[in-house]
């Protein structure tokens, strides 16, 4: 039963991501294959940056359940693209609204990735200490985004709108340092729901870190500084 619910978990982040890193896409005008690529990588890459600090090969290149992932990554990426051909999708992903599915779906993987990378690190060491496991909650969670954000030409969203890494870390530091002590399920849904409950409070109430103030006058302004200002 508990092995049912964390592999319906694990789907629901890898649909999640596929969503949030398609619309990307999407909106920053890419074709069928880099729809396709941006999707994997908001879904895996955090994984892959991860399986490498651990010392193995990536699990997406030889576990056959990640292959199936990757399977219904790309499905889903290619069904949300050819949606975007449908005029009334089309308009709807293109207006404003494509923030709040950005928003929520890469809430929902965010938070999933986050505790998978942690029970990774712990099938490869039962005994790793509480800072590699949410160093390697973290990197799951926000690798992938990182990557696609740089693909994207854009400074990575973990550090420039609505508090990102900090409810990441709440949810990987309360999951490594209670898993021994409360059944695992229940530590791994808590901490999901910390990240995004963390998550989805920052983006209703626009919670940001605090940026530096300057005149930058002949300097053109970026399309993430336009976004930091519209937050403001």
């Amino acid at each position: 039963m508990v092995d049912i619910i964390l592999g319906i978990v694990e789907y629901i982040g890898v649909i999640s991501f596929a969503i949030s890193g398609t619309v990307i896409a999407i909106n920053k005008k890419t074709d069928a294959v880099g729809a396709v690529v941006f999707a994997l990588l908001t879904c895996f890459g955090g994984g892959m940056l991860r399986d490498i600090v651990l010392g193995i090969t990536p699990k997406i290149l030889t576990n056959r359940e990640y292959h199936y992932l990757a399977l219904t990554c790309i499905g889903i990426a290619l069904i949300c693209f050819m949606l975007a051909f449908v005029p009334k999708t089309a308009t709807f992903i293109s207006k404003h609204s494509h923030d709040f599915i950005i928003d929520f779906t890469d809430a929902i993987g965010l938070s999933v990735f986050c505790v998978f990378g942690i029970d990774v690190a712990l099938e490869i060491n039962a005994n790793a200490n509480s800072v590699l496991l949410i160093f390697c909650g973290c990197i799951t969670g926000v690798g992938g985004g990182m990557l696609r954000d740089i693909c994207s030409a854009e400074i990575p969203f973990i550090f420039r709108k609505h508090i990102y890494l900090i409810p990441t870390l709440c949810g990987a530091a309360f999951y490594a340092l209670t898993y021994k002590y409360i059944p695992h399920l229940a530590s791994m849904l808590i901490a999901i729901g910390i990240i995004i409950s963390l998550r989805v409070l920052a983006i209703i109430f626009k919670w940001n870190l605090p940026v530096p103030k300057g005149n930058n006058s002949g300097i053109k302004e970026t399309t993430c500084e336009k976004e930091l200002s519209e937050i403001k």
